[in-house]
């Protein structure tokens, strides 16, 4: 029974997705020592650069953004862009600002949470410190793709460096210090914005040691959205940081507010950070979103809370990729039989009951000794499943109580006090926070599920789906034939490229007639 990780990016690396070791290197290539420097410093490079010219910078192949414009930001609660110099000044935070979008910013707390309001400090995005730097050309980004049996969309066409970042986000509305990764191609016109990706990780790890950023797994992913001439964005999460101090607590997993508010402030360190530290380039105040697994999930939730908390950046659509839209229905299958998202709702509950301030209520979901093993395990290992000792022969009644997986089989898990709450405000189809309709004609969802997916529960994602399309999710779906929960954001890079391109390009989306799901097919990258 494994809490299944998944960084998507792991099999460039031919290391599969799951039940490997986290929190550190794994490929053999050198990025450092991952070690902090002031936002005064310098940083030690790790060059992991292959010999060989760059894969050029035509424009024309799929996936590959034609140019973008920024959009003025939203001023109308006073927002100003003063923060920096030039043109390429970072526009100072619109948290709220109106009745609709106070409601929700003044008043977050959910599930009998003490109460707190978000934060609109002007420090929100601000850089602390930096670690590592990585390079890598577009000839080893090839290699790498081939030697993994990878089919990318088309060749890498720029060198990628990657810096590592620490910067200010907020936590339950208290400043917080978060890490991240920015990846820039080399070679783009700086006198153009840049179009941005705020790229969202998979399932990493639930404390610190499991920092994406600090994986050549996660600098990879990065990289190979930034070779198709994006600027890319890729945060750790809160309790993930990768440098810098430590977070102090657990990775509150699956929570959608606290890893989508984490996001946006990533993405408006963006402007903050030096020249230097970003290629030269100035980062449209636009940006597309992709999260995959954990980060499908993710990026629903920026899609949910940017109308709310980041009103001065312009979100350009979203490519949700086999995210567990619907988490009350996966936990709920995950408590009825031993299947392989056993171990992730171990992992949700154990962390999301700190964040809620449940922590002293876990005796309502593990039996004696794990409601206080579970939580302290999350808190030292990246595979908990190892310092707990679940092996396989262990059964969904040593861990969970009675009255839990009672309610699971009735299928009124929902009823299950704060457990019920919780997971219905993680669910996009049940939270109580509403869904602000963006005003732009390109505005678009793209949803890709794995027709075979083993950890990911298909069908369940299908009726999660359906509803968000009929409540007027502007969403569109992709389901990949024969794919299993890795395979699928793999095989579609293809398509997701194009849907993000298409969305930079301000082409006008266009709704499905029907919200039935569409057959699957197969996707572009499939092997």
């Amino acid at each position: 029974m494994l809490v299944r990780r998944c960084l998507f990016a792991s099999s460039l690396l031919a290391c599969g997705c799951g039940d490997d070791t986290g929190g550190g290197n794994g490929s053999g290539t050198s990025t450092g020592s991952h070690g902090s420097t002031t936002a005064e410093g310098s940083t030690t490079t790790g060059d992991v650069s292959a010999e060989g010219t760059s894969g050029g910078e035509d424009s024309s192949s799929s996936g590959t953004p034609q140019g973008t414009s920024s959009s003025e930001p939203d001023t109308s609660s006073g927002g100003s862009t003063t923060t920096g110099e030039g043109v390429c000044a970072a526009p100072d935070p619109i948290v709220g600002g109106t009745p609709e979008t106070d409601a929700v910013a003044l008043s977050p707390a959910r599930c009998g949470m003490p109460a707190y309001a978000w934060s609109d400090s002007d420090q929100l995005g601000d850089v602390s410190s930096y670690g590592d730097t990585t390079s890598f050309t577009a000839d080893l980004l090839n290699f790498a793709s081939l030697a993994a049996g990878i089919a990318l969309p088309a060749p890498a066409q720029y060198d990628v460096t990657i810096e590592q970042f620490e910067y200010t986000t907020q936590d339950r509305g208290a400043l917080i210090d978060a890490s991240s990764l920015v990846a820039y191609p080399e070679g783009l016109d700086p006198s153009e914005d840049a179009p941005v990706v705020l790229l969202l990780h998979g399932t990493a790890g639930f404390s610190d040691g499991c920092s994406p950023s600090n994986t050549d797994e996660g600098r990879l992913l990065a990289a190979l959205f930034a070779t198709y001439g994006y600027l890319v964005v890729a945060p750790d999460y809160i309790g993930l940081k990768g440098v810098g101090a430590p977070t102090g607590f657990k990775h509150p997993y699956l929570v959608g507010e606290a890893t989508a508010i984490a996001s946006l402030d990533a993405v408006r360190a963006l402007r903050k950070l030096p020249q230097e530290r970003r290629g030269g380039l100035c980062p449209s105040t636009e940006y597309a979103i992709y999260g995959a697994s954990q980060g499908g999930h993710a990026a629903l939730w920026v899609d949910r809370l940017a109308p709310y908390y980041a009103r001065e950046l312009t979100p350009l659509g979203v490519v949700a990729s086999i995210p567990p839209a619907d988490i009350l229905g996966q936990m709920t299958l995950a408590l009825q039989t031993e299947i392989s998202a056993t171990g992730n709702a171990i992992a949700y509950f154990g962390s999301t009951a700190d964040w809620y301030g449940q922590e002293d209520n876990l005796d309502e979901v593990f039996v004696a000794p794990l409601d206080v093993d579970v939580p302290a395990a999350l808190e030292v290992s990246c595979d908990p499943e190892d310092e707990l000792g679940l092996g396989g022969d262990t059964l969904l009644p040593d861990i969970f109580t009675g009255p839990i997986l009672q309610a699971a089989a009735d299928e009124t898990l929902a009823d299950y006090g704060w457990v019920g709450c919780i997971a219905e405000e993680s669910t996009l189809t049940t939270t109580s926070i509403p869904r602000i309709e963006s005003a732009l004609p390109s505005y678009g969802i793209l949803t890709v599920l794995g027709e075979e997916d083993e950890l990911v529960n298909t069908p369940t994602e299908r009726v999660a789906y359906q509803a968000l399309c009929s409540a007027g999710l502007p969403t569109e779906y992709l389901e990949c034939a024969g794919a299993g929960h890795t395979d699928a954001g793999l095989w579609s890079l293809g398509e997701s490229l194009d849907f993000i391109a298409a969305r930079v390009a301000g082409e006008p989306f266009e709704s499905p007639a029907s919200c039935a799901p569409t057959a699957p097919i197969t996707c572009s990258g499939t092997n």
